[in-house]
């Protein structure tokens, strides 16, 4: 059976090699150290055998590494060559906008927003994980990103932020170990956020869920199996049941949303794009905190 190869486990491969360690590549790649490491695993699993016999201070690659590191060089050179001859003949005329799967609900809206403020033949919209959509736009593969989280560079733009709620049938407070509907991805902020809220507050808890999006998870909570901590307009958007304030611990922080613009794409497009995105979740955000506030403690 045929397979198809995916470039990010290649440019991590090479881009480790190239600065001397996982930890430098994460920095280089935009991406965290569990993401490179994955990467690794799923590399390892392609040919067999490690990637490396011995990682840390000395790196050093297995034969199978090795055949690997030579045709990962090409791989992800073709691949780059490409999309810049790709992407200088749709600068003017295309825009690919990503959204992390906690804001997958403000599609319809994101896409009839950009409709509006922006000038272009087509415009297109990707939804997933948010740290695969990072390593996209590092890659140039989408122009734009939209996801909640910290920023992680200068030129990420914040543009509000998230309050999040619990929802989820009362009945199931009353459980000695709370049951969870979940994101899948253990580095989704939501989930994240979730898990060390009940934690500090010494509230037992299990995952009884592990939902691939938004609306997969929401569906979860209104059917009584599981609670989760959404943002706060779940409760109109969804009519979620909302969970008594007091009955569990607050989270103690907002969630940043960022907007993101790759390197290749013009100010002025940038521009209408960020005034629709902006538009479209207003629904969903408040105003951002303060300059490194982000993540402020509740007192």
């Amino acid at each position: 059976m045929r397979r198809d190869l995916d470039i990010r486990p290649l440019r991590t491969l090479v881009t480790i090699v190239d600065v001397g360690g996982f930890r430098r590549a994460s920095k280089v790649l935009s991406i965290s150290q569990p993401a490179v490491s994955q990467h690794i695993r799923r590399l390892d699993a392609l040919i067999g055998e490690p990637v490396f016999r011995e990682t840390g201070p000395s790196l050093k690659l297995s034969a199978g590494g090795e055949e690997l590191l030579r045709f990962a060089r090409q791989l992800v050179r073709t691949n780059d060559e490409l999309v810049t001859r790709l992407s200088a003949h749709r600068a003017t005329g295309r825009l690919a906008l990503g959204v992390c799967e906690t804001l997958v609900g403000v599609i319809p809206t994101l896409l009839a927003e950009l409709k509006a403020h922006v000038s272009l033949v087509d415009t297109s919209v990707l939804a997933g994980p948010g740290d695969e959509l990072t390593d996209q736009l590092a890659e140039g593969a989408i122009d734009m990103l939209l996801k909640v989280g910290e920023p992680r560079k200068a030129a990420d733009r914040v543009i509000g932020a998230i309050e999040c709620a619990w929802f989820g049938e009362t009945a199931l407070l009353d459980d000695a170990s709370l049951p969870l509907a979940v994101f899948a991805g253990r580095t989704t902020p939501l989930r994240q956020l979730a898990e060390e809220t009940l934690t500090c507050a010494s509230r037992p808890w299990h995952v009884v869920y592990q939902g691939v999006g938004v609306e997969d998870v929401v569906g979860v909570c209104r059917s009584g199996v599981g609670v989760s901590l959404l943002f706060a307009a779940a409760e109109d958007r969804w009519n979620l049941p909302v969970v008594p304030r007091g009955r569990l611990p607050e989270p103690a922080r907002h969630l940043p949303v960022i907007l993101a613009a790759g390197a290749r794409l013009a100010p002025g497009l940038a521009g209408q794009a960020r005034e629709a995105v902006e538009e479209a979740m207003s629904d969903y955000t408040c105003a951002a905190p303060e300059p490194g506030h982000l993540a402020r403690r509740a007192s």
